[in-house]
């Protein structure tokens, strides 16, 4: 329709240039101005159109004039014929120009309507996400078994070690020195001495004896002799005696002692030990340095076509230089760890996800649904040659356009409030939002916008 209204303006202005350039009237052709603008307030176009008619000097009478009067008998020529033919020629081209600007002011009306009700329908469509686990196993490419090609990667070891401080707290009482003492029997029978027999040193500290011991008869000139371990009556270092600090008879008629050194004689104190919970700590900073570096390591040995399996397969072997339980203010642990890995061809996986998604999501979704973005795959190491792999997936309700149009003849002319209801009821749909009109328009008039987050 525009084409034609077009067409048929061109086609006036060609006839009206014409008819000028044969009239040569182009001095009195009336000169014509058209001004559109529009109103957004009110949704209006104003258009405008002037036309000034082209003014011309008054013809002024000759000053010599002479009057004439016609030959008797001879009749006067009828003049309006001449006259008709001169107004034809001037009135023709505005006609011509009224025309032309009657189908411009179609043309523009009907391009330009003067007022266009429209509203702003904006639907947000139902979003789901599918996921689905698979364990994978590394091997041939067979998708119908599950297995996608891989590779095993070489070995890497790697140690490091650290110094930390220890927590443990232990408290010593008092220890008692201890040592023995050797009896001996100058009698010629055998002597006993019992358990707790108490023997005093040159310095005066004492010693009882742990045990019964008898000493055999002498046997001259051999005395007879036993030994038996005793320690110190008096805690402390000063239990702490050199050998022969016992001499000289003792006890009984004719049996005398002599000790060795006594030894362990301590104070009570409290002092520091190294547990358990010192050497994990040490271990545990060492080992997030070593998973780092034994990852870089195996990440270079992968190629562009391949993803490394994570987390790695690692063993760690902690060796500290102190046990738990013995006295240290710090304990130097060396870690060693040993990692292997396993590196799979990333498309077949993300090909097998895929499939095994779109199964899944027809089987949930149903029709109507589209997948929006790519599938995100995550693979877990599961053993030395499988992984489990989870691979998401969003999907989007798609409208197509005969639904949308069916929906906006079903709206039309309906309130916001009942649209949102009949929305609301259709499938796929989440939320609905309008701008314009609290009563929607004819359907041309509604403009579908579909948002997804």
């Amino acid at each position: 329709m525009q084409d034609n209204i077009r067409n048929d303006l061109e086609q006036m202005l060609r006839e009206l240039d014409q008819e000028q350039q044969q009239a040569r009237t182009i001095n009195g052709i009336p000169h014509i101005e058209a001004n559109q603008e529009y109103d957004r307030e009110r949704r209006l176009y104003d258009i405008e159109i002037h036309i000034y008619p082209k003014e011309g000097p008054e013809p002024e009478e000759p000053a010599n004039t002479v009057e004439s009067s016609l030959p008797i008998g001879q009749e006067p020529q009828p003049r309006g014929r001449k006259s008709l033919q001169w107004v034809r020629k001037r009135t023709r081209p505005l006609g011509l120009m009224a025309c032309a600007c009657a189908l411009l002011i179609g043309y523009l009306l009907f391009a330009f309507p003067l007022w266009t009700a429209t509203t702003t329908v904006t639907i947000v469509p139902v979003t789901r996400t599918i996921e689905s686990r698979l364990i994978v196993t590394i091997g041939n490419a067979d998708p119908a078994d599950r297995q996608i090609p891989g590779r095993f990667l070489p070995t890497i070891t790697m140690s490091q070690a650290r110094t930390g401080a220890t927590t443990g707290k232990t408290h010593q009482d008092a220890q008692a020195a201890h040592g023995s003492i050797t009896f001996y029997n100058s009698a010629t029978y055998a002597q006993m001495i019992p358990a707790g027999t108490l023997v005093t040193a040159a310095n005066g500290i004492q010693a009882a004896t742990d045990q019964d011991v008898t000493i055999g008869a002498a046997s001259y000139p051999t005395f007879g002799q036993a030994s038996v371990s005793a320690h110190a009556i008096v805690a402390g270092p000063a239990g702490n005696l050199k050998a022969g600090a016992i001499y000289g008879p003792c006890c009984r008629v004719n049996i005398s002692a002599v000790n060795g050194a006594f030894r362990g004689g301590l104070d009570a104190r409290d002092y520091q030990t190294v547990t358990q919970r010192d050497i994990d700590i040490v271990a545990e900073v060492l080992k997030t340095g070593l998973d780092q570096g034994t990852e870089a390591a195996l990440q270079a040995q992968v190629q562009g076509s391949e993803t490394l399996a994570t987390p790695l397969h690692c063993q760690q072997r902690a060796d500290p230089d102190h046990r738990p339980g013995e006295e240290a203010t710090t304990i130097h642990v060396t870690l060693n760890e040993t990692c292997t890995g396993i590196a799979y061809q990333t498309q077949p996986l993300h090909a097998l996800l895929t499939q095994a998604i779109n199964v899944q999501a027809v089987r949930q979704l149903g029709a109507g649904y589209a997948p929006n973005g790519d599938t995100q795959v995550t693979a877990k190491a599961q053993g030395t040659n499988r992984i489990q792999a989870i691979g998401t997936s969003r999907w989007v309700y798609q409208f197509t356009q005969a639904q949308q149009e069916q929906i906006k003849g079903t709206i039309a002319g309906k309130s916001q409030a009942q649209t949102k209801t009949l929305l609301l009821a259709q499938p796929g749909v989440q939320s609905v939002s309008f701008s314009g009109n609290t009563t929607l328009p004819d359907k041309q008039g509604i403009r579908f916008v579909i948002v997804t987050f």
